[in-house]
């Protein structure tokens, strides 16, 4: 496995991480919105710092992440996979040791990283893909974290739709798709029209981004009631291995982006749909909407 597959799978993996018990033993160490870091004669597997910095000063078997910050290695460090820092600087102590390869992207570079990977070969737009995906990966899961914290009602009505006619959704989502750009063209010709495009492009885009989460927590509910034999599945449980698992599948080569356009366009057609359905809400036909 190259570098760049790597990173695609170590950032999604991490997630798991972080709201499951089961992977709790991991020695892992996966940071979100502060500073993470690895002591002197500590031991971890991976560090992993998202919007901060990840400071180590011990051993770390496979790699050191910094997404939005630093990466800071003490004189003691000693790192035998590889340090990937994002937005940020990497800075060594003198007797620091790494193994694998230092990436380093920041404003200073982005362009010459860039550059260097149009003009190489298929591994430097993988790369790149990579970086985007995972930026866009988190900002998916930040948004879903919010919605089933302080709206799930729309959530729910969405993935309700869903499951009551996936084929239908599917429809009324390719539908969606294509009269956004004949709508937005319509919006052209008239003065009044203009101001109102970025609306309608905003408005596309939040609708298929909530119509995949909701299709995220479609699977993720199957796969803890009907596979794991879950009394209850728990809204933001089931949603965030819902994406987890669609991210992770979309990554399979070929077939993994059909994957994730077919849940986008399913869930942006039950969006469409759910404006108008008035039916109960209940995204489990195992349990009522309240314990969801």
């Amino acid at each position: 496995m190259n570098n760049s597959m790597k990173i695609k799978i170590i950032l999604p993996a991490c997630c798991l991480l972080i709201f499951f018990a089961a992977t709790a033993a991991a020695k892992n160490i996966v940071v979100i919105g502060k500073d993470a870091a690895l002591e002197t004669n500590q031991q971890a597997d991976n560090v992993i710092a998202v919007g901060g910095q990840a400071t180590v000063g011990g051993l770390v078997e496979n790699n050191v992440v910094a997404v939005g910050g630093s990466v800071v290695l003490t004189s003691g460090a000693v790192v035998r996979g590889n340090v990937i820092c994002i937005g940020g600087v990497v800075v060594r102590g003198a007797s620091s040791q790494v193994f694998g390869d230092i990436t380093e992207i920041n404003s200073n570079n982005f362009f010459s990283a860039f550059n260097s990977a149009v003009h190489s070969d298929w591994d430097g737009w993988s790369w790149i893909f990579a970086v985007i995906s995972i930026c866009f990966f988190f900002l998916l899961f930040i948004f879903a974290l919010l919605i089933t914290l302080l709206i799930p009602r729309p959530l729910i009505a969405v993935s309700t739709v869903i499951r009551r006619g996936k084929a239908r959704s599917f429809i009324w989502g390719v539908l969606g798709l294509m009269l956004a750009g004949p709508l937005a063209l319509l919006l052209a010709i008239s003065l009044v029209g203009i101001p109102l495009i970025p609306l309608e492009i905003i408005l596309v885009m939040l609708g298929i981004a909530v119509g995949f989460i909701a299709v995220g927590t479609l699977l993720g509910t199957f796969i803890l009631i009907r596979i794991c034999k879950r009394k209850e599945s728990g809204m933001m449980k089931a949603t965030l291995l819902g994406l987890t698992l669609l991210w992770l599948l979309g990554w399979i080569p070929y077939l993994g982006w059909i994957v994730k356009a077919i849940a986008a366009t399913a869930g942006f057609g039950g969006v469409i749909l759910s404006i108008f359905d008035r039916r109960p809400q209940n995204i489990s036909p195992d349990l009522p909407a309240r314990e969801i």
